[in-house]
């Protein structure tokens, strides 16, 4: 009679996937419950503690040389824009006799654009108050002011031009037509608010800028300045 003195040996490779489908369970239930659930799920909130497996929560630090820095980087922060139009009458007229010998007259058809915002370079030091724990910051911006002033030579041009017999008209006419539809379209801009339109879109877009920087309180004082005196030219004379 034959005996088998080793008892029969069965596959340990089930016992193993066991295992491992445990472990990955378990980490799975460990990874997404103190991640997602970190208030239900921590073990050490009954005696005050906070869960050491937490991630550590993002920290923004912004100081005020920091900040200087950045908003003086701006340099000419255009913050509002403004399109006029403008129609100039121009030349040298008299009676009718005169305008038909030696007048000289244009319509020119002007359109001009002006920017408003902020030279950023003039923010001072003292225009910045970080409060100690960096959580809060006030900031007063320089005023508002006129960046850009300038005709859209595309859609400026002379509408009519009328010479008298005897004249071959002023052939600098144009160039003063085109400098005066300028400065009456600053005027304009002027006159329509564009400067406030600037301070208050900078003083919006300033408070969206520091809170992305993390500052939970923000206070920005922004102010419109003046409009630039605007120069008369002299007509030159008559040819």
């Amino acid at each position: 009679m034959y005996f088998d003195d080793d008892p029969p040996r069965g596959s340990c490779l089930p016992s193993v996937l066991l295992v491992l489908i445990a472990l990955a369970a378990l980490a799975g239930l460990v990874y997404f419950g103190l991640n997602r659930s970190i208030t239900q799920l921590n073990p050490f909130r009954d005696v005050g503690l906070s869960n050491p497996l937490a991630p550590a929560p993002t920290t923004i630090n912004a100081d005020r040389p920091t900040v200087l820095r950045e908003l003086r980087a701006l340099d000419r922060w255009e913050t509002a824009v403004g399109v006029y139009d403008q129609v100039i009458t121009a030349g040298q007229q008299g009676g009718a006799l005169y305008n038909f010998l030696r007048g000289d007259r244009l319509i020119l058809i002007a359109s001009g654009e002006v920017i408003a915002g902020f030279d950023m370079s003039k923010l001072e030091d003292g225009d910045i108050v970080v409060s100690p724990d960096g959580s809060a910051v006030t900031i007063s911006l320089p005023p508002s002011e006129v960046l850009v002033s300038r005709l859209d030579n595309q859609r400026t041009q002379v509408y009519e031009r009328e010479t008298g017999l005897f004249t071959s008209g002023n052939p600098d006419l144009e160039s003063e037509a085109r400098r005066v539809a300028e400065q009456r379209i600053l005027e304009r801009a002027c006159e329509t608010g564009l400067l406030e339109r600037a301070a208050e879109e900078g003083r919006r877009s300033m408070e969206s800028l520091l809170r992305a920087l993390g500052f939970q309180q923000v206070t920005v004082h922004a102010r419109a300045g003046t409009c630039p005196a605007v120069a008369v030219p002299q007509p030159s004379p008559a040819p």
